[in-house]
C-alpha cells in the first residue's frame, strides 16, 4: 500500500506541474562514412571524449581486445571506400567501419557511440561501445520477469499533443499509436501478460506521470509506441528503435536539447538488457514489415526513458512523413504486423 501510495503522489505532483508532453522524433541527417588519414595513436587528448564512468580505457585494439578474450581475430574486408572489419564471435557477426559510428550486427544497423578509428593497422574502437554494445550481444536477455511478467505500453501523444500527421491520410500520430497498443496488448494479455496502458484514450499524459505509471505498476518492461517525422516528404524511411545513452557516451540524436554525457538517470542502471531488448525488437520489427533499418540508437533527452527503473526501448514504427511508409501505416492490417512483431520479440 505504501509503494502505491507513492507511486500516485508522484503521478499527482507531474500532472499538478504540467510536465511539457513528447514531439514526435526528428532524425539528423546521416554520418557520411569517410576513409581517415592514419593518425597518431589513440588518447584522450588526440581524440577528445569524456572518460567512461567505470574507468574503463577510453580506446582499445579491436584485435588486442578480442585476443584477450580468446575470440577470432577481426578481419579487414574492404579498404576502398572505408576500411571495413568483420569480427565473428560464435554465430554472431559484426561489421565495423572506420571513421563512421554504424557499424552491423547480423546484418542490423547499430549506432555506436564513438565511430572506429583505423591507427597503426589496426581497427580501435571505444571503450563505452565495446562495453555497453558488443558484449551485450554475447549474454543472454537480462530481463528479470515476475509472475505473470508485467509490462506498461505507452502510446506516444494524445489529446492536443497530437504529434506527426501522415502525408496520406491526414490523420495523427496519436491515433495510430493508441491502436498499435490497443492490438499489442491483446496480444500479450493472451499470452499471460499483465498490461499496463499509459493511456487508453484520446487524452494527454505528461511525460513524468508515463513513469510514475510504470512504478505504480512495478512494471518489468517499458516500451513506448511511437511514429516518426520529419521536415518534407523527400527523406528516407523505416524503422528506428532508441534506449538511453550510456553515461560518457555522447547521444546519437540530440535535437535542440543539451547533451552531457556524464548525466546519470535511474533508467542507467539498465543499459545492457535496454540495449538487448531494443536489439530484439528492432531485429522483429524488421522480419515482420519489411520497412527500411535505421538502426538502434542512443538518445538522453527522452523522459519517458530517463525515469525507468526498468528495462526501456522507445520504438518508431515508421515514417508518417515518408509516402511509403505512411501508406503502410494507415493500414490496419500493417499495424496488426507491428503488434505481432513486438509480441515475438518479448520473453
Amino acid at each position: 500500500m505504501q509503494n502505491r501510495l507513492r507511486a500516485w503522489t508522484g503521478l499527482l505532483l507531474c500532472l499538478t506541474a504540467g510536465c511539457a508532453g513528447p514531439t514526435g522524433d526528428r532524425t539528423p541527417s546521416e554520418r557520411a562514412i569517410t576513409l581517415l588519414p592514419p593518425p597518431a595513436p589513440a588518447t584522450p587528448e588526440t581524440v577528445p571524449t569524456p572518460m567512461p564512468a567505470a574507468n574503463l580505457p577510453t580506446w582499445q585494439s579491436l584485435s588486442q581486445w578480442t585476443a584477450a578474450r580468446g575470440w577470432e581475430a577481426p578481419r579487414p574486408s574492404a579498404t576502398v571506400p572505408v576500411v571495413t572489419y568483420r569480427l565473428v564471435t560464435g554465430p554472431h557477426q559484426w561489421e565495423f567501419h572506420a571513421g563512421s559510428p554504424v557499424a552491423y550486427w547480423n546484418g542490423i544497423q547499430i549506432r555506436l557511440g564513438f565511430a572506429p578509428q583505423w591507427l597503426e593497422g589496426d581497427l580501435w574502437l571505444h571503450g563505452l561501445d565495446l562495453a555497453k554494445h558488443i558484449e551485450p550481444l554475447q549474454q543472454p536477455l537480462r530481463l528479470s520477469l515476475q509472475q505473470p511478467p508485467r509490462i506498461v505500453l505507452d502510446p506516444g501523444h494524445g489529446g492536443s499533443n497530437t504529434g506527426t500527421r501522415s502525408v496520406v491520410t491526414g490523420q495523427w500520430e496519436k491515433e495510430y499509436t493508441l491502436d498499435w497498443a490497443l492490438r499489442l496488448s491483446s496480444l500479450l494479455t493472451a499470452r499471460g501478460w499483465a498490461v499496463t496502458l499509459t493511456r487508453s484514450n484520446d487524452v494527454d499524459i505528461p511525460l513524468t506521470a508515463r513513469v510514475a505509471i510504470a512504478d505504480a505498476a512495478d512494471a518489468d518492461v517499458f516500451l513506448s509506441l511511437h511514429f516518426n517525422g520529419a521536415a518534407g516528404t523527400n527523406h528516407a524511411g523505416g524503422l528506428e528503435t532508441y534506449c538511453l545513452t550510456p553515461v560518457g557516451m555522447p547521444s546519437g540524436i540530440r535535437r535542440e536539447f543539451e547533451d552531457d554525457p556524464q548525466l546519470v538517470h535511474p533508467n542507467n542502471a539498465f543499459d545492457e538488457a535496454s540495449f538487448q531488448l531494443a536489439v530484439r525488437l528492432h531485429r522483429a520489427l524488421l522480419e515482420h514489415t519489411g520497412l527500411a533499418d535505421r538502426g538502434v540508437r542512443r538518445a538522453r533527452f527522452m523522459t519517458v526513458l530517463q525515469g525507468q527503473r526498468r528495462p526501456a526501448v522507445l520504438l518508431e514504427g515508421g515514417y508518417l512523413t515518408h509516402p511509403e511508409d505512411a501508406r503502410r501505416i494507415a493500414d490496419p492490417a500493417f499495424r496488426q504486423r507491428l503488434a505481432e512483431a513486438v509480441a515475438s520479440a518479448l520473453p
